[in-house]
């Protein structure tokens, strides 16, 4: 059984890579949203891994999934100051 988004939210968090190749594994959704529209995605976003990312996008984790507020994982990297995630979700299909 997948694990639930607090859970994977608190992998992502913790910069946990190999947890969370093992949970998209085991069948984690790799465009698993909470009720706002969070994905995990824009959680890496958060956060600023690349390596996570890369994790979700191998999986076929789409770059230009919109939240509630209208953001997406470009928008809130931009937002942070994630610089490199900026450029690395570019150059991933990102606009």
């Amino acid at each position: 059984m997948a694990i639930s988004y607090r859970a994977a939210q608190t992998i992502i968090k913790r910069g946990d890579e190999p947890a969370l190749r093992a949970a998209l594994a085991s069948g984690l959704d790799p465009q698993l949203a909470n009720q706002n529209g969070w994905t995990l995605l824009m959680l890496c976003a958060v956060e600023g891994n690349i390596e996570l990312a890369q994790a979700l996008l191998d999986r076929g984790a789409s770059t230009n999934n919109r939240n509630d507020k209208k953001e997406n994982a470009l928008s809130i990297a931009a937002a942070k100051g994630h610089t490199e995630f900026v450029e690395f979700l570019k150059a991933n299909g990102a606009s």
